[in-house]
């Protein structure tokens, strides 16, 4: 059995840590029922509708913007099977597990082709490490793209490592559809796109490939370009978005005509040094030396005017990097809370790292792999002071705005989930603790990976993997919890839940008129629409309801009740916010035998 599980170890190996992945994302199956996170999810879920038939727009008409409909595309198949939405949410957080293992495999085939003098468990272990990344967790229990996206990106990155080895069409076929496949599942990857297109160039400029690599690798790109701005426009007709210019890029017109003014400057320069604190923290510095490591290469390149072994690899990783971070902190840079600072500004502003995250993964492995292979001399004390220098920078800038907010309690967990270790201490933000706690873990990472003896190298390196494991995952699981489960908990303890299944067991085809309540709050219209998927629902106000008409359904706040006039109006169910009411004598007639509890006249109601 010994020899059995030597031969067979890596296997085993790799299949303990394809588990401890998968379950990690399915954490929380048992509890994810419903949509929680603002309208993202509603976005994707959608355009899967409207691939099926179902037409939601008089719901989300007006109210939403536009979201790609890469990832919609994944969940399509979901209503071929079913049509119950707490079934489909839980197959959709499945996806998300198979996803991550998947994303796990392509790592440690890129790592296997980067570094391949390096022994294959310790390769299997640090590519576990990276997927176990505390962002990457906090992903998991929501079904929009995020998780899928990461996929997309390894598989880009796996592709243009396999091209850089066999440049061949079918590589640069394969590697242009993947470019654009990310691009229609997230549009904040035009970072990323912009990258891919200088490489392309660069490569051709320096006959580096052929015309025919040349137009192989940019034409299958510029035709799902191209064909994106027709069906974008199809979509934000037919399901009555709309082509605001918050749909495209029009909406980083102000944006970018910001940066025209000083103000705007600094509003980009608190914006990126945030996004790199954040970053830099919740990876114990390892992004630093994942850039280091790109930029080395890079220059040694340059300096000895010969190109090595994936420079070209490590040039696109780079400008792909910085791509992102400006885009996602140009996206950033003028809303009035970042401007103007007050005690309700919203910490996210300044640390959002959602969309930068599609990317880390890969500056993970290569600064995790410079910090423990690269040679212990001099240039690498220097390096060890500019992270100092940067990360003290980056702190400054960031405490020295943020001291002037007192409610710290406004922060989305989830879109800056990777320094949710604050949270294990304080309800409230703690940026001391984000940098105590944050340059702890890098000196510890120091210690095992920078000063150890040889022959005690690779004991070392497993150590880092498992320390920064057990760091990412309760950190991870902890800040899904705050920031998803507690959301999808809310909406079943306020009794939405029930009210919506009741209404799915006697809707039949009648119509759902859903009112705005006092805070014109549309998302229980959202919310109504997807637990009822093959129901026509109407998003309206109280003004605009049929009144002439019977034998539909009204959603409405409770407080809404003393509005309804005349004796046709009964409650069917009811829960802490909203009520459903029965429209016509002749469908209360007709349900009352269907149902347990008495229906009741909303004149006795107001009673």
């Amino acid at each position: 059995m010994i020899k059995s599980f030597k031969k067979h170890y890596k296997s085993l190996l790799f299949l303990l840590f394809s588990t401890i992945i998968f379950i990690s994302r399915i954490w929380y199956i048992r509890e994810s029922n419903v949509l929680a996170i603002r309208n993202d999810e509603y976005g994707y879920w959608t355009h899967a509708a409207l691939f099926t038939g179902h037409d939601w727009s008089d719901v989300f008409a007006g109210h939403m913007n536009w979201y790609s409909y890469g990832y919609s595309l994944i969940l399509t198949p979901l209503f071929w099977f079913s049509h119950h939405l707490h079934l489909m949410y839980k197959t959709a957080i499945v996806l998300n597990g198979i996803f991550a293992v998947l994303s796990f495999l392509l790592c440690i085939h890129c790592a296997r082709i980067l570094f391949p003098e390096i022994k294959d468990w310790l390769l299997l272990v640090v590519s576990f490490m990276v997927l176990m990344y505390s962002s990457y967790l906090t992903q998991g229990p929501i079904a929009w793209s995020e998780t899928f996206l990461y996929l997309l990106v390894w598989l880009l990155l796996y592709l243009f490592l396999q091209f850089e080895r066999y440049p061949s069409v079918s590589y640069a076929i394969l590697l242009s559809l993947s470019v654009g496949a990310c691009y229609i599942t997230h549009n904040r990857t035009i970072g990323i796109v912009t990258a891919y297109f200088m490489i392309v160039l660069f490569l051709r400029l320096t006959d580096a490939i052929d015309w025919k690599l040349f137009a192989a690798m940019l034409l299958p790109l510029i035709v799902i370009l191209f064909f994106n701005v027709d069906i974008k426009a199809y979509l934000c007709t037919v399901e009555g978005f709309g082509l605001k210019p918050k749909n495209g890029m029009g909406a980083q017109k102000d944006h970018l005509l910001s940066l025209l003014t000083l103000q705007g400057w600094w509003n980009l320069i608190r914006s990126l040094s945030g996004q790199m604190w954040s970053l830099m923290t919740s990876t114990f510095g390892l992004l630093f030396w994942g850039l280091i490591h790109c930029a080395a290469h890079i220059f040694h390149a340059v300096r000895t005017k010969k190109s090595e072994k994936h420079t070209t690899f490590y040039l696109f990783t780079l400008l792909a990097s910085v791509g992102t971070f400006l885009i996602s902190a140009i996206s950033l840079i003028d809303p009035a809370s970042i401007t103007n600072l007050n005690d309700d500004t919203d910490l996210t502003y300044f640390i959002y790292t959602r969309y930068d995250e599609c990317i880390i993964g890969i500056l993970l492995l290569l600064g995790f792999m410079e910090l423990a292979f690269c040679y212990k001399n001099r240039r690498f004390v220097l390096q060890i002071i500019n992270e100092v220098c940067v990360y003290t920078a980056v702190s400054l800038i960031l405490y020295f705005n943020l001291q002037r907010i007192t409610d710290t309690w406004h922060y989305r967990s989830f879109c800056a989930a990777g320094i949710g270790f604050y949270r294990l201490f304080s309800e409230k933000f703690s940026l001391r603790w984000c940098i105590l706690i944050g340059t702890a873990g890098a000196v510890l990472l120091m210690l095992l990976l920078s000063f150890c003896k040889r022959r005690f190298q690779k004991l070392h390196i497993t150590a880092a993997c498992l320390l920064l494991t057990a760091a990412f995952i309760p950190t991870g699981l902890y800040s899904a919890k705050i920031g998803t489960i507690n959301s999808q908990l809310g909406k079943v303890s306020s009794g939405n839940l029930a009210m919506f299944d009741l209404l799915k067991e006697v809707v039949g085809d009648r119509e759902v008129y859903c009112t705005l309540d006092d805070t014109k709050n549309y998302r229980i219209a959202y919310e109504l629409q997807l637990n009822l998927i093959d129901t026509h629902v109407y998003s309206t106000t109280m003004e605009d309801l049929p009144v002439a008409e019977d034998g539909y359904f009204i959603c409405c706040g409770n407080g809404d009740l003393d509005q309804f006039q005349g004796d046709d109006y009964y409650m069917l169910t009811q829960s802490r916010y909203y009520i459903i009411v029965i429209k016509g004598h002749d469908l209360m007639r007709e349900l009352a035998p269907k149902v347990e509890q008495e229906l009741v006249n909303l004149n006795v109601l107001k009673k």
